[in-house]
């Protein structure tokens, strides 16, 4: 068996065939008795005409009734899918609807800026939510420790006192006995280049002159006491002394040149002494003190000048670590002034950092700001809110962009308020997207009911383009033919047009029409077999329910 959609839909065609068919016989016998000649027929031939004529009529009309009314009039259906449009001037407007987050014009991060004390331990601190005023405690830090570090720095700083006095009562010193300890080392050097000098010049040569004519006296002075001796023989020989005077005389002349012999030898040996090695010991001993001199003369200077150096930069460090200590202790002392994080402003606290209109931090936050907790430098862990400059931050997306400028008008609903809306304004629109392709944009918001606060979401509806007395038509009126766009006017003739904006199924004709024309609409794409059919089958199922 053949569903019964099916069956209905084969019906409906062979209905359709059957009266298409009765159609052309009735229209060729009604074509073949206008071509015959008139003739004249018996009243009762006209009035059995007449009759036939009725009949097939009759027949067309039950036909008619039978068949789908989408079938019954083709021609009307033509009619009524191409229709006229008279083209008006108006007001119109361009209008797109972004998303965002509220959040404040003037928010405030709250975080511990101090210069040297680090350790933050919480022990009290205000819910999230809590509407505070100007100078009200926000979080309550511990401070002993601090006072305690305070007292150590007081108590070391008369110690640092004396120790920078006593360098720089030492650096004077030396500043003072630097110059003359140089020229001390420079004299020693001079006088041992003066003692070579002199030794090389004038003592050796006279030394070992002298040296020389000692051995010469010694020789002299043996040849005189041999040269007397050996007269003294001569003459005792001769003369009539006595023996033993004689013996005497000549044993002291022999005396003498034994004597002077062995001073002979002796000057000598001291001699060759004095020439081999005193003297050349002497002048090596002259040049080694003189090296000895010019190398402490250099490492003097050096150390005298190092060393005054030295107590000068030992000076600025002692003078550095007093300027330490003691900006240290203030920067404590105002550190402790400052531990106790206070409101700069009226307004709510929220927990966390707002970045882009979210509370990214809140959650991490929260978990520090209780009794105990530790809390670090620079981190931001409330943020002070004022609700009365409210505005919604909106990560745009790129096919949005397009149109939004600064100073644009918008009205803003929020499903907090599904009943009211706020009036704002476009100030800043980013021509940079962020890594996620979004523009950041920002809409300040009239001051509206309290519930509108940081944090909450919203929509608003810009009005990108506004004319007051704007000539619009349809957007399937336009039709596109390369670079030109086009509108058929009544009568069927087509007109090129200039168009500007396009808002929903309306567009802007800058040129080429004005109020008061007329313009065809194109008709209406034929419908499917398949819609024909669920047409039909409604149809016939209405029918069916009116008839029961």
């Amino acid at each position: 068996m053949l569903p019964n959609s099916f069956q209905s839909a084969l019906f409906r065609i062979l209905a359709v065939c059957l009266f298409a068919s009765g159609s052309f016989v009735h229209a060729q016998k009604a074509g073949e008795e206008k071509s015959k000649p008139a003739q004249k027929a018996p009243a009762k031939e006209e009035k059995k005409s007449e009759s036939v004529k009725k009949e097939p009529a009759k027949e067309k009309a039950s036909e008619e009734k039978k068949a789908p009314a989408a079938e019954k009039t083709p021609a009307k259906e033509a009619k009524a899918e191409e229709t006229l449009h008279k083209v008006t001037a108006g007001e119109f407007s361009v209008k797109t609807k972004i998303s965002g987050i509220v959040e404040s014009a003037k928010q405030t991060p709250i975080s511990a800026h101090l210069e040297r004390w680090s350790d933050l331990t919480v022990i009290e601190v205000v819910p999230h939510g809590t509407v505070v005023k100007k100078g009200d405690l926000l979080i309550d830090l511990d401070s002993e420790k601090l006072e305690e570090k305070i007292k150590q720095l007081k108590a070391a700083m008369p110690l640092q006192e004396l120790e920078l006095a006593t360098a720089i009562k030492e650096l004077e010193k030396l500043e003072k006995t630097t110059p003359i300890s140089l020229a001390n080392v420079r004299k020693s050097k001079q006088h041992a280049e003066e003692d070579l000098a002199y030794f090389e010049d004038v003592s050796r040569p006279m030394r070992e002159k002298d040296a020389k004519k000692d051995v010469s006296s010694a020789e002299n002075y043996l040849a005189y006491a041999t040269e007397e001796l050996n007269q003294l023989k001569k003459m005792y020989e001769r003369d009539d002394l006595t023996e033993e005077t004689e013996e005497i005389i000549l044993q002291r002349a022999q005396n003498s040149v034994d004597e002077y012999t062995w001073m002979l030898e002796q000057t000598k040996e001291r001699v060759r002494r004095v020439l081999t090695t005193s003297i050349p010991r002497e002048h090596e001993s002259l040049k080694s003190a003189l090296e000895l001199q010019r190398i402490n003369w250099r490492a003097g200077e050096r150390s005298l000048r190092e060393g005054l150096q030295k107590a000068k930069l030992e000076l600025a460090a002692k003078q550095r670590a007093h300027d330490e200590a003691i900006r240290s202790l203030g920067e404590h002392e105002a550190d402790l002034e400052n531990l106790d994080l206070r409101a700069p402003q009226d307004g709510i606290v929220y927990y966390g950092m707002s970045q882009k209109g979210k509370w990214t931090t809140a959650a991490t936050v929260e978990r520090k700001l209780i009794p105990g907790g530790k809390l670090t430098m620079n981190e931001i862990v409330m943020t002070l809110v004022d609700p009365n400059q409210p505005q919604l931050r909106c990560l745009v997306p790129e096919d949005k962009v397009s149109g939004l400028e600064t100073g644009q008008s918008a009205e803003a609903s929020f499903k907090i308020l599904p009943d009211e809306k706020v009036g704002g304004k476009v100030t800043s629109v980013s021509r940079v997207p962020y890594a996620d392709g979004t523009f950041d944009t920002v809409i300040s918001l009239s001051k509206g009911k309290e519930s509108i606060v940081p944090g909450i979401k919203g929509e608003a509806e810009i009005v990108l383009y506004k004319k007051a007395k704007a000539i619009t038509v349809p957007k399937k009126a336009v039709k596109k033919e390369g670079d030109r766009e086009m509108v058929t006017l009544k009568g069927g003739k087509t007109r090129v047009v200039k168009t500007g904006k396009t808002s929903g199924d309306k567009i802007e004709i800058l040129e080429g029409l004005k109020a008061g024309d007329e313009i065809v609409l194109p008709k209406a794409p034929a419908k499917a077999p398949e819609s024909q059919e669920k047409e039909g089958d409604e149809q016939e199922e209405k029918k069916s329910g009116e008839k029961k």
